[in-house]
């Protein structure tokens, strides 16, 4: 198991700094947004990112983009520079040997069945045209609103599987979800466990933070209202990259830090 964190998330946009603090807390991997790229180049260039994991020996992860972004978008213009920018992105973690990329699956803002529909064919069409990454790609659950085109673990486990991909699962989305209207009941009324569950080995990469399930908050691990002592068997277990994507500072990361491993031994 090998646990990170995102640098963005804590609001940490100089590179070496984001390098430097994962070293001190000796953790394996940072996790790059690749929005950085592309609006200040000069902040996130390969070259950068290939050097300072050569020098600290700290690997990565990709947040591939999602600000403005949505392969289920029912305009093909939107839906085709949406593909472009995932994959100059794919490029760009495969250069850097990123060891995989996290993947938002797009949003239907039209609440009607034949628009949802459409939408999900749109959904394969991008799929379909990144079925040659080089990288690992995992399908992030983003069930935070209405909007959000997937709707609990099995919708997602579907198209995961028609499209041969993996998943990363964010226990704070899972979180919200299992507290708004739109949710699918998982089993025991705990979404988490209803995620782990239902997309079992195909999570390669988890998303760690907390909220009090009002919103996407990006909490410390110690504040809001995910019970995490009910998840460390499964922590101490699991196979994949860990990423601590908590908001605010790099105290705030520290915090969580200590707080998994005084829960559950040296998780990195």
């Amino acid at each position: 198991m090998k646990l990170g964190y995102s640098p963005t998330t804590a609001t940490i946009l100089n590179l070496d700094e984001a390098f430097k603090l994962a070293v001190e807390l000796e953790l394996h991997f940072v996790e790059l947004a690749y929005e950085l790229s592309e609006i200040v180049p000069q902040f996130q260039s390969e070259a950068q990112v290939r050097e300072l994991s050569r020098t600290t020996g700290v690997g990565t992860t990709m947040h591939l983009p999602f600000v403005d972004l949505n392969l289920a978008s029912l305009i093909p213009a939107a839906r085709t520079v949406a593909v472009e920018r995932v994959q100059r992105a794919i490029d760009f973690a495969a250069a850097v040997g990123s060891s995989c990329g996290v993947l938002h699956t797009g949003t239907n803002p039209f609440h009607h069945t034949v628009t949802q529909e459409y939408a999900r064919a749109a959904l394969d069409q991008s799929l379909s045209a990144l079925a040659d990454s080089p990288l690992p790609l995992a399908l992030e659950n983003l069930a935070l609103e209405r909007e959000g085109l997937l709707h609990g673990p099995q919708a997602l486990l579907e198209v995961t599987e028609q499209h041969h991909l993996h998943n990363c699962l964010d226990f704070g989305h899972a979180h919200v979800e299992a507290h708004h209207p739109w949710r699918e009941p998982g089993p025991g009324g705990d979404l988490i466990q209803g995620y782990l569950d239902t997309l079992g080995n195909r999570i390669i990469h988890l998303h760690l933070h907390n909220n009090d399930s009002s919103g996407d908050q990006h909490l410390p691990t110690t504040e809001g209202t995910i019970p995490y002592h009910r998840y460390i068997p499964y922590l101490q277990r699991f196979n994949g990259t860990i990423c601590l994507e908590i908001g605010g500072s790099a105290e705030r990361v520290r915090t969580s830090v200590r707080h998994l491993r005084a829960l559950a031994g040296d998780l990195a």
